[in-house]
């Protein structure tokens, strides 16, 4: 896996965080190179970055002020670890995409798969915004649609495309347009007869995917399964579920991205519960769930990887009480059930259709 980087003729290391065995998969791409490139010669007072997942950017500008927009537990790990890798100051300044910045000079994207979310990036950065606004947003050509070009056009007056280098190219935004800006980018659907919302760039837009719909579907909760932890919780529908079907229930959610606990927030403020970002379990007792549930994700923006999932199996085995479950609902041709077997001695398909199956495991005492 190449970890090496020469940058300015300096070498820096670039590892992933979480590691993965996936030879061909590095720390930065092509399309965070080629914004470096194009800003060498800039002189700004501060520069704003967006989703630098493993902190190329935090290591190679550090002789300028940068404000780190951060999305995701893992992605902050990441950056730590690689200043620290490379005997960096780990002194970064953070913000999150509900933030109100500062002002922004010059801020770098390296572009979401998400739509809606680049729509938020652009929508933060407008609200802080002053005439003579940049915005460097990098892209593999491959990834890229014209849907990109209309949210920018909302948002500036200049949207200009640079030639390709290795298969990535770089969007230019320029001159905010002058439109006053209120409308908070937060989808709102019905469910069930229930309302829900959730920020932009949160699994499923506009309503509950067909897996956890799945899910809900054939999931029962035991009367004595009274405290709960929804993993990768998502805009805590689950949660929300579980909580209707016992009062005294207690749910912990969990999920690496802050806008997906931001928006379980939302959907569970009157509901016995309590809410972390993070990536994984490390913080929790052992043997203090009587259930765990989850729809755990495998698309981690344009790749597909179960690693994540899987390294959580041994701690989710770890907090579950005596005789506890862990009960999820996934694709089947992930075949969970196969890596759940080396941890749980009772592992069975409860429920399948053609394209999910409810996995459910019993941690015997």
């Amino acid at each position: 896996m190449e970890t090496k980087l020469i940058y300015q003729g300096k070498e820096i290391q670039l590892k992933r965080y979480p590691i993965t065995a996936d030879k061909s998969l590095r720390a930065w791409s092509n399309a965070e190179l080629l914004v470096l490139d194009y800003i060498e010669d800039k002189k700004v007072g501060k520069i704003h970055t967006f989703n630098d997942r493993f902190g190329i950017w935090n290591c190679t500008l550090q002789n300028q002020p940068v404000t780190t927009i951060w999305n995701y537990a893992s992605q902050q790990k990441a950056i730590q670890q690689n200043l620290k890798l490379n005997n960096l100051s780990e002194n970064v300044v953070y913000k999150t995409s509900l933030d109100v910045l500062d002002e922004v000079e010059l801020a770098l994207i390296k572009v979401p798969k998400s739509l809606e979310l680049f729509e938020l990036f652009l929508q933060q950065i407008h609200k802080s915004s002053i005439a003579k606004t940049e915005v460097v947003a990098g892209f593999m050509t491959k990834y890229f649609s014209a849907s990109y070009l209309k949210v920018a056009a909302k948002y500036f007056e200049i949207v200009e495309q640079s030639k390709a280098w290795k298969k990535a190219r770089l969007l230019i935004l320029k001159q905010p347009k002058t439109i006053s800006i209120d409308e908070e980018l937060i989808n709102t659907f019905q469910w069930r007869d229930n309302e829900y919302k959730q920020y932009y760039g949160v699994f499923s837009s506009g309503n509950i995917d067909i897996g956890t719909q799945f899910f809900l579907e054939h999931l029962q909760i035991h009367p004595n399964e009274t405290k709960v932890l929804d993993l990768a919780s998502g805009n805590g529908v689950i949660a929300r579920w579980v909580t209707e079907q016992n009062s005294k229930t207690e749910v912990t959610l969990v999920d690496d991205f802050n806008l997906a606990v931001a928006s379980s927030e939302i959907n569970l403020k009157s509901k016995k519960a309590h809410f972390v970002c993070s990536d994984n379990l490390v913080d929790f007792e052992s043997s203090s769930f009587d259930v765990v549930l989850s729809n755990p994700p495998f698309h981690f923006e344009h790749e597909n990887n179960i690693e994540v999932t899987l390294s959580l199996f041994k701690d989710v085995f770890r907090i579950l009480k005596p005789n506890g479950r862990l009960v999820l609902v996934a694709n089947t041709h992930l075949n969970y059930s196969t890596h759940l077997s080396r941890l749980f001695k009772e592992v069975a398909i409860i429920k399948q259709n053609k394209k999910f199956q409810i996995v459910a495991c019993i941690k015997k005492a």
